[in-house]
């Protein structure tokens, strides 16, 4: 994982991350600079992102394109401080956009309406 040592992470903060997921270790370079490229996409900065992947490690080994579909969905719902949102919730990395449509209906048969549905996404850790 050269490129996360190139990024700035510690051995064993890699160490860490493979023990909590094992397959990073079988990884492409690319997809990884990819999802790296994605968090500074949503200006997360640098330490946001060590601390994002450090904690969620399984979102290094999800697909890209999922990555992406689920950043978009979450433009068009209007969430606008998608860094804030994926920091304090890393794990929201880990669904996918079509889990987010299905929470976003359960939300609107509940009652709740769009900026009550944005503020339940932002305010509630969602896996």
């Amino acid at each position: 994982m050269d490129i996360l040592i190139r990024y700035g992470f510690t051995i064993e903060e890699i160490k860490i991350m493979m023990d909590t997921n094992s397959s990073i270790e079988d990884m492409n370079e690319e997809n990884v600079k990819s999802i790296i490229n994605i968090l500074e996409n949503i200006n997360c900065s640098k330490g946001e992102i060590k601390n994002i992947l450090i904690c969620n490690p399984f979102c290094i080994t999800n697909s890209v394109i999922d990555i992406n579909n689920l950043i978009n969905k979450l433009n068009n719902i209007g969430i606008n401080k998608l860094n804030i949102l994926v920091s304090t919730n890393p794990y929201i990395l880990n669904i996918s956009d079509k889990e987010l449509d299905k929470l976003y209906n359960i939300k609107v048969k509940e009652g709740l309406n769009k900026e009550e549905i944005i503020d339940y996404i932002n305010y509630n850790i969602i896996y």
